[in-house]
Order: C-alpha cells, then sequence, then structure tokens
C-alpha cells in the first residue's frame, strides 16, 4: 500500500513539472494580464491540491468498502472476528500522503511563479 502511496505522489509531482513547462504561454498569459508571482503558484498548488485530495479522497473511501466486503465474508467462517477501521493511523496516513503531495508539487509551482511574460509569450 505505501509503495503505491509513494508512486502515485512521485507521479503527481513529475506531471506538476511537465504541466509548468507545457503551459508556458499560458503562465506568460497569466502574469501579462497581472496576475502575480504569488497568485500563479497559487493556482498550481491548488490545481495539485484537488487531484491529491480526490484521489486520497476515492483511494480511501475504495480501500474501506473493499476491506469492509473482505471482512464480512472472512467473518462468516471465523467466529469472533470483526471489522475495525484504525481510525488515528488512517488519519496519518491522509495527511502525511496530502503534505508529501503538495510537497512534490512546490518546486514545479514556484518555477512557474518565476516566468516573465515576455520570454514565456516569446515562442510558440
Amino acid at each position: 500500500m505505501s509503495l503505491g502511496l509513494v508512486v502515485g505522489i512521485a507521479a503527481l509531482g513529475v506531471i506538476a513539472a511537465r504541466s509548468v513547462v507545457e503551459r508556458r504561454q499560458q503562465i506568460g498569459m497569466m502574469r501579462a494580464l497581472g496576475f502575480q508571482r504569488g497568485q500563479v503558484w497559487l493556482v498550481f498548488l491548488l490545481e495539485s491540491s484537488f487531484v491529491a485530495l480526490l484521489g486520497i479522497g476515492v483511494g480511501v473511501a475504495l480501500g474501506l468498502g473493499f476491506s469492509s466486503t473482505l471482512i464480512d465474508n472472512i467473518s462468516q467462517n471465523i467466529p469472533g472476528l470483526e471489522y475495525r477501521v484504525p481510525w488515528a493511523e488512517l488519519l496519518l496516513v491522509i495527511v502525511v500522503g496530502y503534505a508529501a503531495a503538495l510537497l512534490t508539487t512546490f518546486l514545479p509551482a514556484r518555477q512557474a511563479s518565476k516566468v516573465y511574460p515576455a520570454e514565456a509569450l516569446r515562442y510558440e
């Protein structure tokens, strides 16, 4: 499970870095329209935050649903087995995963905020 989480977080960082390169003209246009560096940085962080929260939410919902069904099926053969969710550990995984996702997108977002409008709009 943790390997999948690490790979997903790394993939989000790679997507954020590629997004900065591919959307260079859009970033330049935003800067030319008057967006300040902090606003461009915030746009990229909010975009990555939305993707991370959506992925975390879907992952937690599917994990809880599948594990509940699995335990219900197994408990028919093993008396006394009950389904308990470790809420504290689950919350820790969610917080650490979200923080790591924001950390991987911090550098690409900072790079996007440093794009100069004239330089970005010069080439097609």
